[in-house]
């Protein structure tokens, strides 16, 4: 992932330097431009022309020893809160950067990435339902047999239930007795990139490309292959596909009525310095009540996940309510499952000395962190500095009640006991160093600091 370059066709740069300017050195590329001066009298300017679903991130440093360099946009200066600047420019409309020196001395920075709108995309996948089936049938007792356990979970897991039900028959099938050996090998989502990358069955090959890094070898894939090819074609699971076509539908419906609506993809790009091609969501009906998991490659950020909530209908078709309506999920796996893509890379690239050394802070949450699934203090690291994101592009979208909400909940509920530092020293490299340095350097920085 790198931060998207912009074509220096799409921004203009006028210099009118003018005699009275003295001793200016510049740097200028196609999204940042340095520059000092001894005396400087002119107007630089910037001009970026009308681009549909496109927003201008501007972030500016101005260092004045004597005179004063202001900064326009489209003639109206812009505050100056912090030693770095950040404003966001919608280009639906043509924009104008000025910089005005009246005898200046000093120096500045810009930074002016461009993002354009992406959306995401909210489609199902062939592979992962039957890939999740398989997992249904492979535990068919435990989705299906509720005796013994408390009533709401023949509740919660109905729409499970119904679908594993329906294909009883086959619990004896060879290719499923293939794959099983597969499931008891690895945790069965951790195939899920793998079968992301192929056609979908019962037409997959292993390509040369493909990642076999969770087989044994190529022919172990293969073989892998092979029998959700022919699982497929067993089970007719086409026909389920169209049977089940409404309740696909559906289930799509209620997904996107409830994302997110703030342009928060361009807002984390910018934040984190990087960019993919696209965000996609893949729901599921097949896979089990409350399940998720990341998926994603070099140009794709993503995340399967099954219903959020007890569903109310499973059986009328005109009034399904499937589970997937729930905006503070959505967010949550928007923001945050979207996030680690960008933050885990970044703890990874932290020396591990680094890491190690802060072990022992640890200790006081190891229990409450355990409970949640966070038995390492790496993972540990992956989630706080996640959560702490989350904190801070709520605000930057301007929803501090929401950034509260978050804050106050992980640190009461949850035992992230160091956010409160991590977040304050983050905002801190966002309004002073976001121009000379990465995410990745303040981010070892911070673990080197934590108390």
């Amino acid at each position: 992932m790198t931060r998207k370059l912009i074509s220096l066709a799409m921004i203009t740069l006028l210099i009118n330097a003018c005699a009275t300017t003295k001793n200016f050195k510049s740097t200028q590329t196609g999204q940042e431009w340095k520059a000092t001066y001894g005396s400087f009298n002119a107007i630089e300017k910037l001009k970026f022309g009308a681009q549909k679903d496109a927003v201008l991130y501007l972030s500016s440093q101005i260092n004045t020893d004597k005179g004063t360099l202001d900064l326009l946009l489209n003639n109206q200066k812009l505050t100056e809160k912090h030693q770095v600047n950040h404003y966001r420019i919608n280009l639906n409309k043509k924009a104008v950067i000025n910089l005005a020196g009246k005898n200046a001395a000093g120096s500045f920075s810009l930074s002016y990435p461009i993002y354009k709108k992406k959306d995401t995309r909210i489609i199902y996948r062939t592979n992962i339902e039957l890939l999740a089936l398989s997992y249904l049938l492979a535990n068919y007792e435990d989705f299906t047999d509720f005796s013994g356990k408390a009533p709401v979970f023949k509740d919660l897991y109905a729409l499970t239930s119904k679908i594993a039900s329906d294909f009883k028959p086959f619990l004896s099938s060879k290719n499923l007795e293939v794959i099983k050996t597969y499931l008891e090998r690895d945790f069965y989502l951790h195939y899920s990139n793998f079968i992301l990358s192929l056609d979908d069955f019962p037409n997959a090959k292993v390509t040369s490309a493909a990642d076999i890094t969770h087989f044994k070898s190529r022919e172990d894939a293969e073989r892998f292959v092979i029998a959700f090819n022919g699982f497929f074609k067993e089970v007719q699971f086409q026909d389920f596909l169209t049977r089940y076509a409404p309740y696909y539908k559906k289930m799509t419906e209620e997904v996107s009525i409830n994302l997110p609506k703030e342009n928060f993809i361009s807002e984390m790009e910018n934040y984190f310095g990087k960019s993919v091609s696209q965000y996609v969501l893949y729901p599921s009906l097949t896979l089990p009540f409350s399940s998720g998991f990341a998926v994603g490659d070099r140009n794709t950020i993503g995340n399967i996940f099954a219903s959020f909530n007890q569903p109310e209908e499973i059986n009328d078709v005109a009034k399904l309510k499937l589970g997937y309506s729930n905006a503070l999920s959505l967010r949550t796996i928007c923001i945050h499952e979207f996030g680690h893509s960008f933050v885990n890379p970044a703890i990874d690239k932290a020396d591990e000395k680094t890491v190690e050394e802060k072990a022992f802070l640890f200790d006081p949450i190891k229990d409450k962190m355990s409970q949640q699934g966070y038995n390492q203090w790496k993972i540990c690291l992956y989630e706080h500095f996640n959560r702490a994101n989350e904190v801070i592009i709520a605000r930057h979208l301007g929803d501090e009640a929401q950034a509260n909400v978050i804050l106050k909940d992980n640190i009461e509920n949850r035992s992230f006991i160091y956010l409160p530092q991590i977040i304050e020293k983050l905002e801190f490299w966002y309004n002073n160093e976001f121009l000379d340095k990465t995410y990745e350097g303040k981010v070892e920085e911070i673990i080197s600091e934590l108390k």
